[in-house]
């Protein structure tokens, strides 16, 4: 990047991952009006025609998002350095790719990272703080979509789709129920760990199913809080999932929920239930989730599974040889409204930061 001696630097964002099909173009226009230079990663872009028109009118790079050491590089740009980033989930924003992102001598730091993503996977939050970096997110903007695919993994579950068309595509023609869960949704009781946006969308799709619904939220989920909501409020895990026919997990990961789903929880479910986890891989013990699943005299007795410990390319799971879950590659919230609803909702975000914060092209103030 040229510079024009005695004038200020522009200030830069990296774009790493834009918004999908013409939402990425609004996105890019929308920086560049708050007086961001915006710098595009093509590496996800796929559509031709709409890397052609974002390499015309922006500066562009090509490099791997989740690969820590290139995502360092890319910050550092050769000492030019960005004083904003944007991305989606899964990007590896540790304390060493922060502290190379903020380091003395660069022409601009990083103060700023919005993430089109509810959660703090893959976030060094605690760094981010010490380092001055304010945070953005979006949560509730995928509600809809991580409630339609948690309810379409549970019907998958109760009615074996999956199971019987890989039997049917290999000449086995079965339409016995025996092997199945509970089998429908309608007069199913079905048990919530959580109570945000995605818990409470959950509830209302599968009320419409017919299903009663109890509910197990953090300390906040009060008595009055509850009155509101589309399910009963129960008084501790344990009661929900001996009471329930299908769970399904819906908390972020923290202290309090990291292995809240353990061996003894899972002996507590009943034996023909069903788990999903379209929430955070932590919070479930995969170990225990697979041998539970293996054990006929145990519950739970089909789970399906969304996130994982170890995801992308280096993607690895106990659960891949086990005949008895559903898996699916970290997609719950990947609809193209709900990307949509996430990059409007943080170009919100970042004009809401400009705003306050006074960064403009020479740098924050």
């Amino acid at each position: 990047m040229s510079m024009t001696p005695g004038r200020p630097a522009p200030c830069r964002v990296l774009v790493v991952d834009p918004a999908l099909g013409e939402q990425a173009l609004t996105e890019l226009t929308a920086l560049g009006n708050l007086g961001l230079l915006p710098t595009v990663n093509l590496r996800r872009v796929t559509d031709p025609v709409l890397r052609a028109r974002i390499e015309a009118d922006w500066d562009i790079v090509d490099f791997n998002g989740f690969s820590e050491e290139e995502l360092v590089r890319q910050l550092e740009d050769g000492g030019h350095g960005y004083q904003a980033l944007k991305c989606r989930a899964g990007i590896p924003l540790t304390g060493n790719v922060l502290e190379r992102a903020t380091a003395e001598g660069l022409q601009r730091r990083l103060v700023l990272v919005g993430r089109a993503a509810a959660g703090f996977d893959t976030f060094d939050v605690a760094a981010a703080q010490d380092l001055g970096v304010a945070i953005r997110t979006t949560p509730g903007a995928n509600a809809a979509a991580v409630a339609e695919l948690t309810v379409s993994l549970m019907l998958d579950a109760l009615r074996g789709v999956a199971r019987r068309d890989r039997d049917l595509r290999t000449g086995s023609w079965s339409s016995a129920v025996e092997n199945l869960p509970a089998g429908s949704l309608d007069g199913a009781r079905v048990g919530l760990v959580g109570s945000g946006a995605i818990a409470r969308r959950t509830a209302e799709l599968v009320r419409a199913f017919g299903a009663e619904v109890w509910v197990f939220g953090s300390p906040r989920f009060t008595r009055e809080r509850a009155a509101g909501w589309p399910g009963h409020r129960v008084e501790s895990l344990a009661e929900l999932l001996v009471g329930c026919d299908v769970v399904s997990v819906h908390v972020p990961t923290s202290s309090e929920t990291e292995g809240l789903i353990g061996a003894a929880e899972l002996r507590l479910m009943r034996p023909h239930a069903v788990l999903i986890n379209t929430a955070r891989a932590r919070v479930v013990c995969e170990e225990a989730l697979d041998r539970a699943l293996r054990d006929p005299a145990s519950g739970p007795r089909w789970a399906a599974v969304d996130v994982f410990e170890s995801e992308g390319a280096r993607f690895s799971s106990v659960l891949a040889d086990n005949p008895h879950c559903t898996l699916s590659p970290h997609v719950a919230g990947m609809t193209r409204a709900a990307m949509q609803a996430s990059s409007l909702r943080l170009i919100e975000e970042f004009e809401r930061f400009v705003k306050d914060n006074g960064l403009t092209r020479g740098g924050p103030l």
